[in-house]
């Protein structure tokens, strides 16, 4: 029980977070690349620790400090 409530969570995070880059997109303050970046990146999150999760991150936002 405890693994789906976290499989739940991880999806709630996920979708969260990808939905806060579309907005981005929608208002013009990330690029369409960007944004399919981004998407790509969390589609595959369970492939990285968070350090490289980070670094990946910052690869397609380099101005950002994360």
């Amino acid at each position: 029980m405890a693994n789906l409530n976290l499989d739940s969570l991880d999806l709630k995070l996920v979708l969260s977070f990808a939905n806060a880059y579309r907005r981005l997109n929608e208002k013009g303050e990330i690029s369409d690349q960007q944004l399919k970046e981004v998407m790509q990146l969390v589609e595959n999150y369970q492939s990285y620790t968070p350090k490289e999760f980070k670094n990946r991150l910052h690869k397609i936002f380099p101005e950002s400090d994360f």
